[in-house]
């Protein structure tokens, strides 16, 4: 059986660094995101998160100039793609809900597996559609401990919700910058490792 390629505790640990050190930004940009995406009925919601994304890549990335909280808006560039994301996500959910119990359970265990579709659709300029299939091949590969650390993800940045709701602003964006950290160790190592062999050739 080969080695997991997941660091669970490293992962976790770059990602709160990452989170501890950007938290303003972090937070704040996260309340614009949740705002317009209510105020829209959810028809932001997609933009809003690609907007996320994007700053969480920047930051994780060390890019200059620094990203700031304006930097969320950037999330229209891919306006149509991560709208048609949500729609389908959405709609996997409101269908698997119709059926009692194993629904709710099937909508858990597929999320890890379209967990980078959305890295996808902001870093590689993908379509949705195969966005979320290389997401799917991707992470079926790493399946149970991504199912770890999606649980992991989800149960820190909804403890936030403790406090009257008010608080999951402040600790949602950790799962935005664990997804990417994880995006960036599986695809872009995997990318850097297969570099030399495309050279050699």
């Amino acid at each position: 059986m080969a080695e997991s390629k997941v660091d669970l505790g490293g992962w976790i640990s770059e990602a709160f660094e990452a989170y501890k050190s950007n938290f303003g930004l972090l937070c704040v940009s996260m309340l614009v995101a949740v705002l317009l995406a209510v105020f829209t009925c959810g028809v932001l919601a997609g933009p809003m998160m690609a907007g996320m994304t994007l700053i969480v890549l920047r930051v994780l990335r060390k890019e200059q100039p620094v990203p700031q909280i304006g930097d969320v808006f950037k999330g229209f560039d891919f306006f149509v793609q991560a709208l048609l994301y949500i729609v389908v996500v959405v709609a996997a959910g409101f269908l698997l809900g119709f059926i009692p119990m194993i629904g709710q359970v099937a909508g858990f265990l597929i999320s890890p597996l379209v967990m980078f579709a959305m890295c996808l659709i902001v870093d590689r300029k993908m379509e949705f559609w195969p966005a979320i299939l290389a997401s799917f091949e991707k992470a079926k590969a790493e399946y149970v401990m991504l199912l770890v650390l999606w649980l992991l993800g989800s149960l820190i940045s909804a403890a936030g919700g403790l406090l009257c709701g008010v608080g999951a602003i402040l600790t949602a964006p950790f799962s935005v910058v664990l997804t990417v950290v994880a995006y960036r160790h599986l695809f872009e190592e995997a990318a850097a490792e297969a570099a030399p062999v495309a050279e050699a050739v």
